[in-house]
């Protein structure tokens, strides 16, 4: 991977990566705004309960969540990261139980790696750029480190997304946390490659902050907002035009199957219970208005709920929407999920953006969605 400092520089990277970091500027600016409304006490148990989430989640234990929850505190914010922080985190990172879910060298960094690391978090670069050249470097030195036995696909490494958080934390970001779906290095990547998928990795961060709200929670408005109208609308169009071809699909493989289109809203939930229920795991904000716009397909014995979801993030209400996708496939065996999609592969949508701006994005969206569904459907 070409992580030297040359690649790093905005004018090597290319125009859809440089428009990428303008959008994590442009969400971070909301997100700074809506903070200012949130006390520390509360920023810091919410942050608290996204680490024990993904801890569960990751299948680790006290050990890992402490190292986390340390490296994503406030207090971390203002720490530089020097070669002796470098290698406190890594010692902490190799002191977690053999059985935490987690990627540790079984081989100290030495005074040289560590310095190399510190290097890299104080590139001169936009905070997101930094952060991936960190995490890039920090996964080269560990793999220099990683003896033979120990195995390839075991992850994730841990210090990586802790450096990465740490440049971030200094910079006022949100802090990132590892993700075993969403590994961002890769050895074949890019470096643009990489800090394009980084920056989609930071605004879900930031996504996931201004989907935080306090207890009580209004009921979402009746009216949908002007921008979240045009994108369902377009998705109602486009998922009506691409249910015909693949109704044509599948009447090959069964000439009784049908495809379906139809539309619902929190604003009625009642009134599409079925649209509803395959919405409710995308809703990033509980209780925050949100639209759906289902693709019902029968095949058989077996159905599958596609619905792409249209949303508000965040109480005050913030302005910026998400599109997300979620798909539910039903058979004689029971339900189950049929999209395995991230927090990354969903669109975010900020309040200066119109509809064609992020149109190509949701587009793709839905036909990533539309293909995994399919596979799934037609393996039954």
């Amino acid at each position: 991977m070409d992580t030297l400092s040359g690649s790093a520089a905005p004018d090597r990277l290319p125009e859809r990566v440089r428009d990428d970091l303008m959008d994590v500027d442009r969400l971070r600016a909301i997100w700074a705004q809506h903070r200012q409304g949130q006390s520390r006490d509360a920023r810091g148990a919410a942050r608290r309960a996204s680490v024990r989430s993904r801890v569960r989640q990751m299948g680790g234990g006290p050990a890992l969540e402490a190292l986390l929850e340390s490296a994503s505190g406030d207090r971390m914010s203002g720490r530089p990261v020097t070669a002796e922080v470098v290698e406190e985190l890594n010692h902490d990172a190799a002191s977690l139980p053999e059985d935490c879910a987690s990627r540790s060298p079984r081989r100290t960094l030495g005074a040289d790696r560590a310095r190399r690391l510190a290097e890299a978090a104080a590139l001169p670069a936009h905070p997101v750029v930094r952060a991936a050249h960190t995490y890039a470097e920090c996964v080269a030195v560990l793999s220099e480190l990683d003896e033979s036995h120990t195995p390839r696909d075991r992850s994730p490494w841990v210090l990586p997304w802790v450096l990465a958080s740490l440049v971030l934390r200094r910079a006022d970001f949100p802090p990132l946390l590892p993700d075993p779906a969403s590994e961002p290095a890769r050895p074949d990547d890019a470096f643009a490659t990489l800090v394009s998928r980084f920056a989609r990795l930071v605004t879900g961060a930031l996504r996931d902050e201004l989907s935080w709200t306090p207890d009580a929670v209004p009921q979402p408005r009746s009216a949908i907002p002007p921008l979240a109208a045009v994108l369902r609308r377009r998705l109602q169009d486009y998922l009506h035009t691409r249910a015909e071809s693949v109704a044509l699909i599948l009447r090959s493989m069964d000439p009784e199957a049908r495809a379906s289109v139809h539309s619902g809203g929190a604003d009625a939930p009642t009134a599409d219970a079925v649209g509803a229920a395959a919405a409710a795991p995308t809703v990033l904000t509980p209780g925050a208005a949100h639209w759906w716009t289902v693709l019902e397909l029968v095949v058989g014995d077996a159905s599958l709920t596609l619905a792409v979801v249209v949303q508000e993030i965040g109480h005050p209400r913030t302005g910026v929407l998400a599109v997300t996708a979620n798909a539910r496939l039903a058979t004689a065996d029971g339900v189950r999920d049929a999209l395995d999609m991230t927090g990354e592969d969903s669109v975010t949508v900020i309040p200066t953006d119109c509809a064609d701006d992020r149109w190509p994005q949701v587009r793709d969206l839905v036909d990533e969605a539309l293909s995994r569904s399919m596979q799934a459907l037609t393996r039954v």
